[in-house]
């Protein structure tokens, strides 16, 4: 039977949240460091509740039953447009022909986004389903963040022979030193991220006030590399990033937010001394896991993390060209009162 595509509604809910959690399963098969809260329904439901209430969403049903669901929350200003994102848990299919499911949803709910003038696409998929981000793909989406897990053993192969320490109040001069070197190192090719904000302090964290206030926080770290006396590296730890996906967030995972070797220092082990480093002082603060997510257009930092860690999320993004949106409100119209 075929696919019928109508609007998500209360009482689709429970079964949409029970597709999130039988995807997250299958997954943590493959990636047992993840949380296991996350299997659970109820973890996920109270999420879509307060969705639901906000943006527009669709389900597909064969047969009677929910076969997948789609939605999305609006960004107001998401890399400067207006945009709207489907996170991991906004959306999930059924193993049955699950590829043309996410087509066709997304053939009805992209109208809407487009009259409600969100141009820029970005959807979050579980790592593990191949034939879903194949899908988007063929739906003109392309990747640009993972989002990656492991656990606390220490990292094999050799390390540079560094000192490392803890940054503290007397290095934010040092530590802003190399967030600027950073900076120019994400706007340039083939990267070009603009990151607002000091990327090596979270999004948040404003101003010499805002980021001694980080690094007084016990539960924040910011590891310096020194090498012949002379700061050449960084890796700063906090507490599940609000920034990564949903999945890996608990409170016993630990999430790099920033990481840097300055470019004549690559290559040397540094960054894995850092790495095992940080992951050593998190296993011995009583975290289980540690989270890291990158761009996946920076290649130096994709080779060092995809070499440690394991992706569970993949996030797609489509710019539509902002030209077409006169024909969409019809659209819209047409699909809602149907």
């Amino acid at each position: 039977m075929s696919l019928k595509i109508v609007l998500l509604q209360n009482k689709h809910l429970e079964d949409a949240a029970a597709l999130v959690t039988t995807g997250y399963r299958a997954l943590r098969e493959r990636v047992p460091s993840l949380p296991s809260r996350y299997e659970d329904a109820s973890s996920i439901l109270p999420l879509l509740r307060d969705l639901a209430g906000q943006a527009p969403g669709v389900v597909a049903m064969r047969d009677g039953r929910l076969a997948g669901f789609l939605s999305g929350m609006v960004l107001p200003d998401f890399r400067g447009k207006r945009s709207v994102y489907s996170p991991e848990w906004a959306n999930a299919v059924d193993r049955e022909d699950g590829g043309e499911t996410y087509r066709e949803m997304y053939a009805h709910l992209s109208a809407r986004w487009v009259a409600d003038g969100c141009f820029t696409h970005v959807i979050t998929l579980l790592a593990q389903d191949h034939d879903a981000i194949d899908a988007w793909y063929w739906l003109g989406f392309g990747l640009t963040t993972v989002d990656a897990i492991r656990d606390l053993t220490p990292v094999q192969g050799s390390t540079a022979d560094v000192v490392i320490r803890r940054a503290g109040l007397e290095d934010i001069e040092q530590a802003m030193a190399l967030s600027q070197a950073l900076q120019r190192y994400l706007v340039a090719a083939p990267i070009f991220v603009i990151e607002e904000h000091a990327p090596l302090f979270p999004l948040n964290v404003e101003g010499d006030e805002g980021r001694e206030q980080w690094l007084a926080n016990s539960a924040n770290a910011l590891w310096l590399a020194y090498r012949d006396g002379e700061v050449v590296a960084c890796m700063g730890l906090e507490p599940s990033s609000p920034e990564a996906c949903y999945i890996i967030r608990d409170e016993k995972t630990i999430s790099i937010t920033s990481a840097f070797t300055r470019e004549s220092q690559r290559s040397k082990g540094i960054a894995t001394a850092l790495l095992n480093h940080s992951l050593n002082w998190a296993r011995s603060a009583g975290y289980d896991r540690c989270a890291v997510d990158f761009e996946s257009q920076n290649i130096s930092a994709t080779r060092f993390w995809l070499k440690h860690f394991q992706p569970v999320c993949f996030s797609l993004i489509r710019h539509v060209d902002e030209r077409t949106a006169w024909v969409h409100e019809e659209q819209t119209r047409r699909f809602v009162d149907s």
